[in-house]
């Protein structure tokens, strides 16, 4: 009697687990049908336009949906094609001045959490009026955001210029090709600097290629879910894949944008951080003839921020400790700020303050830029810096100081 309660209760258990599987598995491939697999739908294409000078603009009262795994958000830009409020030239208000790519523009959150307007939040208030204006371009490199402060930025007034530096921005200032499309390339054997390859070419119109159908899936969605995931705690993927239940980790040559994370860095490099040198030294010099102050805030990368990103990126690329590191980007940006007189703000301890080891960090898992607790931690570390610098109007740092 007892052998027959007890089969039957590891028969129920089993049916149970079973039925459960096969729910999960039907909700893997609803959810992950949903999402598209985190494709990206080439969004840029339906609000930049091509321009002769910075490569790409943002087209003015555009509005385009950005749908990935982990967010769907709506951007929308203002008639000066800024994803930010309507914004007048002129006005009374006190102006900080953002320069950046994406992670400025935000399009991975929604507009009212954004580092730009959760910083016009912390500092503004009725009876001190300050505005903290968007001008980030999904794409950006350092050269061309100079040029959009030098070309059209500038006529904000801004009295603080911060202008948000990311790895990717280093080999980008050699290239006349970013993401596939023509960019600019600063000429410095002129005063001010001249865009070499002026115009820049339109980029060339995508072939026609019909959409494939989607293939039916084959195996299980969840079981390869699940080893996604497992990917992110590589000791236990390691274990497993040793075990044969997964597959092993394949290392492939890291993207050239990681080089400049080198700890010797390549002649490439070195003449890239030459170029950047010459950028922020001009960009400092012109915000400075223009009243204004300008400061660097530095956006770490992942893996700087988190440790087990750091060893899931040296797994993926095969990267040894003896070659590669965190530092050597900061480290030649403080050096570049030191020579020219501009402070640099390291966002990494913000970063860090926020990542939690099995929760929500600072970044998207897959997509890499600010989820909105980045934007956050990002937006108070700089208003904090600001006010502690006394670069603000005195409204703004009581205003911020009580909240």
């Amino acid at each position: 009697m007892r052998l027959r309660s007890a089969a039957l209760n590891v028969g129920l258990s089993l049916a149970v687990v079973a039925v459960m599987l096969l729910l999960g598995e039907g909700l893997a491939r609803v959810l992950i049908g949903r999402s598209g697999g985190g494709k990206e739908q080439n969004e840029y294409a339906q609000y930049q336009v091509h321009d002769p000078v910075l490569g790409w603009r943002n087209r003015p009262n555009a509005r385009v949906v950005f749908r990935r795994r982990e967010y769907e958000v709506e951007l929308q830009t203002n008639a000066q094609g800024l994803r930010d409020r309507e914004r007048t030239y002129d006005g009374p208000a006190f102006r900080v001045l953002a320069l950046g790519d994406s992670f400025v523009e935000g399009y991975s959150v929604p507009f009212d959490v954004s580092v730009t307007q959760v910083m016009e939040q912390r500092l503004a208030r009725p009876a001190c009026p300050l505005e903290v204006i968007n001008a980030g371009v999904a794409n950006y490199s350092t050269d061309q955001e100079y040029l959009a402060y030098r070309l059209e930025a500038r006529r904000y007034h801004p009295q603080v210029v911060v202008l948000f530096f990311y790895y990717n921005d280093v080999l980008a200032t050699i290239s006349a090709v970013q993401y596939g499309r023509p960019k600019p390339v600063l000429d410095f054997r002129a005063a001010p600097p001249v865009v070499a390859n002026e115009p820049v070419p339109p980029p060339s119109p995508p072939p026609a290629v019909p959409k494939p159908s989607r293939p039916a899936r084959g195996g299980s969605v969840l079981w390869d879910w699940a080893q996604e995931r497992l990917q992110h705690v590589p000791r236990v993927y390691d274990a497993l894949a040793r075990l044969g239940l997964v597959r092993p980790f394949r290392p492939t040559y890291p993207p050239r944008e990681l080089e400049v994370y080198r700890r010797r860095a390549t002649p490439e490099v070195d003449r890239a951080w030459r170029q950047v040198d010459r950028i922020l030294g001009a960009l400092a010099s012109e915000t400075a003839a223009h009243t204004a102050r300008f400061l660097v805030a530095y956006i770490p990368s992942r893996f700087e921020v988190n440790d087990r990103d750091l060893e899931l990126t040296r797994i993926w690329y095969g990267l040894d400790e003896a070659n590669w590191g965190r530092a050597p980007v900061l480290r030649r940006l403080r050096a570049i700020g030191e020579a020219h007189g501009f402070p640099v703000l390291d966002l990494t301890p913000a970063l860090r303050s926020v990542d939690r080891p099995f929760g929500r960090g600072p970044y998207y898992q897959y997509d890499g830029h600010w989820n909105a607790v980045g934007h956050q931690a990002a937006a108070a570390a700089i208003t904090q810096w600001l006010v502690a610098q006394d670069w603000l109007p005195r409204c703004a740092r009581a205003s911020n100081g009580s909240r």
